[in-house]
């Protein structure tokens, strides 16, 4: 019976974290953005993350993207429901949904173009990695993708 509970435990606490406890702290990371009309480049993101007093998960970014000048960025979310985020990111026009299903969280929101996003984060067990994948959308079709791997420094 003991030797159940131990697996149990060391079971539950290899399941990733609750997304307000991965994005808290400091991120790096590391992806390639795809184009259409244009060649991959590379894109680098550092985040830092911290709770608000309201209990919204604030996160401030830096994003280097191959080409252009740095550019920051913030989002705020808030849980909506148990599994279920709504909030806004500096760089969107409109609210930011997302719903939490086991270790996936989906973000959706539109860009100031216009351009309708589709994301989704994976967290890895361990609670130190995640995988990024982003759909751009522009009158239903996709114009880019982008994919990277977060990685918490702290």
């Amino acid at each position: 019976m003991l030797a159940f509970i131990g697996a149990l435990l060391v079971v539950q606490s290899a399941a990733p974290p609750p997304p307000e406890h991965f994005f808290v702290g400091r991120m790096e990371s590391v992806g390639t953005v795809d184009m259409i009309l244009s060649r991959p480049h590379r894109v680098r993101v550092r985040t830092q993350g911290r709770m608000a007093r309201d209990g919204a998960l604030i996160m401030d970014q830096v994003v280097e993207e191959e080409g252009k000048p740095p550019r920051s960025r913030s989002w705020r979310l808030v849980r909506s429901g148990p599994n279920r985020f709504t909030g806004t990111v500096t760089d969107g026009r409109g609210p930011v949904t997302g719903e939490m299903e086991g270790n996936v969280l989906r973000l959706r929101y539109r860009t100031n173009q216009n351009i309708s996003v589709d994301q989704t984060i994976t967290l890895h067990r361990g609670g130190r990695t995640a995988h990024n994948r982003m759909t751009f959308r522009r009158f239903g079709l996709t114009v880019a993708t982008y994919e990277e791997t977060i990685r918490r420094v702290d």
